[in-house]
Formats: C-alpha cells, structure tokens, sequence
C-alpha cells in the first residue's frame, strides 16, 4: 500500500470502538497519518500504544464541534453507530436516528465546508429506508448524506463484524464458559449470518483509499462462509473446546419478556431489541468483488485461532 500517492491524513470518527479502533491500526501501520475524533481525547493515546496517532475532540451528534476537528483533513472515515443498540433511548436523543443518521449527515456537511476529499462511511448489510426496523433506516438515511454530493464517497456494508473487543461473539463465548449444561439461543437460531472477521474490515477500508473504483462505490462485505445463528455457535464452541447442547427459547415467550422489560426503567431490552438479535445479515460478495477483487476474506475458524473468545483483549 503507498500512501504517498493519495490522502495523507485520515480522520477515523469513532477510532476508539471495536470497529474504528480496528481501522486506525491498520491505516497507521501502512504509514497515513491518523487522527482520531474522540468526545475523549485524553484517552486516545493509551488505545494505541507503539503508534503514532493524534486525537481532536469532538462529536458527531454536535456539529459546532466538527470545523475544527476536520482542519485539514483529507480523508474521513465515519465508523461512529448508535452506542446504546438495540435499545434506544429517545429521551437522551439516543437513538439511531440521532446517531447514525443525523450524526453522519452532521459530518458530512463539515466535511464539506472543510474540504475534505472523501469520506468512507461504514453503514451495514440490509440499509433501506423503508424497513420496518429504525437502525436499517437510519443506516439508509446516513448513506443518502454520504452519496448526496461532495465530497466524494465510499460506502461498505459490513455483515456481523467480530472479533477481539467486540460485543456480540465475546458474549456468547462468555455465556458458554460460565454457564453450564447448555447454550439458550434465542429463537430458532436459523437466521443466516456471513459474519466478517475485524481484520478483514480494516484491511478492506485501507484498501478502498487506494483504489480508484471504490470512489462512488457502496459494496457489501461478509465472510466467506454463511452459517445459520446454530451454526456460528457450533463453530464457536469448537474454537473454544466446547460441545452443548443448544436450546432454543421460544419466539413467543420472548416476546413476552421483551413487552414487560420495555415497561422497566432504565429500558435494558426491548421488542426492537429482539427483532435486531434474531435478525439474520448476508452480505452479497459480488458488490465487493466489483471494487476489491483480491481482497481475502478469513475463514471464521481460522480467525477464531487468533485469539480467546470471551476473554479480555
């Protein structure tokens, strides 16, 4: 990757999550120079010993704090999603709408002002604006800003992306070490799923920056593999040395739990909440191979090798 020969500066928004943590490493390994939008800067430093990675502050959801940190910047990569998700908070404006949406239109319009030469906006498989369900609309709507004019845009759709700090597998690796007997799946576990491995993401987000057909792209990006939501249990409980039994808890009855903890303050799940676990995510590779034809992509047992699920990164 030769970086000399395109953007040299690299804003990541979000670059301490799960994802935009994954894709500053990369960038600054192949010599950009990274900076990271953070409503904490302080803090950026210790996430990313051994590299050199500048930090500014500010927040999507708060455009008056955007100019400054999009001063000279080239290139923005747009990982920030609704932190609270499944279950959103409207009272807060916590929300995907206020989030997804509203915050990557926010920077966007900054982004123009500033000019900045492209933004990379990281949406996910199934945006649509006339879903049923609001974090595909929002999605829909983040994208609809990015493509809407300058600067000049890539959108990638991630599947399930997982991976060491991420928020899903790690959880139900966890489940499988702590609770004995057997694993409670929720539903019927037959949601398809090409689940995508971090460093895959990453790599592909780099590799956008150097290719000349990914300007204007938006493409899907998954594993190689697709597996039910069963599937993806067994093969995680063969990573981990694991065999149990899968139990499946009713729709019905989740439903149910869902209702009444909706009614709970301090809202922890809700019937949304539900429909986004249970929900499946394929992505269609050929949108990818249009832009990135070499790109590999990692066997899911093969990337589940490379660290401890379930335990601290």
């Amino acid at each position: 990757m030769n970086p000399a020969s395109s953007p040299q500066t690299v804003l990541v928004a979000g670059g301490t999550g799960f994802l935009g943590a994954a894709i500053v490493r990369e960038l600054a390994g192949h010599g950009y120079r990274v900076i990271v939008l953070s409503r904490r800067p302080r803090g950026v430093a210790a996430r990313f010993p051994g590299l050199e990675v500048a930090a500014r502050g500010g927040d999507v959801t708060d455009p008056s704090t955007l100019p400054a940190a999009l001063e000279d910047v080239d290139v923005v990569v747009q990982t920030v999603q609704f932190p609270g998700f499944p279950v959103e908070d409207p009272s807060r404006g916590r929300t995907f709408r206020d989030v997804d949406a509203r915050g990557t239109a926010n920077i966007v319009a900054a982004g123009g002002e500033a000019g900045v030469r492209r933004i990379v906006y990281l949406s996910g498989v199934g945006a649509d604006p006339d879903s049923d369900r609001p974090w595909f609309r929002a999605k829909a709507m983040a994208e609809a800003a990015v493509s809407g004019g300058e600067p000049a845009f890539t959108i990638v759709r991630p599947s399930w992306v997982y991976g060491p700090r991420d928020q899903s597998l790690n959880v139900f690796a966890r489940i499988l070490r702590l609770l004995p007997g057997v694993f409670p799946q929720l539903g019927p576990g037959d949601q398809r799923i090409n689940p995508v491995w971090i460093g895959d993401l990453a790599a592909a987000v780099a590799r956008t920056l150097e290719t000349p057909a990914a300007i204007g792209a938006r493409f899907e990006l998954g594993g190689p593999i697709t597996y039910t939501m069963d599937g993806i249990i067994q093969t995680l409980m063969d990573a981990m040395g694991q065999r149990k039994p899968i139990v499946h808890v009713p729709m019905g009855l989740l439903r149910v739990g869902a209702a009444v903890a909706e009614l709970v303050p301090g809202q922890l799940f809700s019937r949304d909440a539900l429909e986004f676990a249970t929900g499946g995510a394929v992505a269609e590779l050929a949108s990818l191979r249009r832009v990135l034809p070499d790109l590999p992509l990692t066997p899911m047992p093969e990337a589940l090798g490379r660290y401890s699920p379930g335990r601290s990164a």
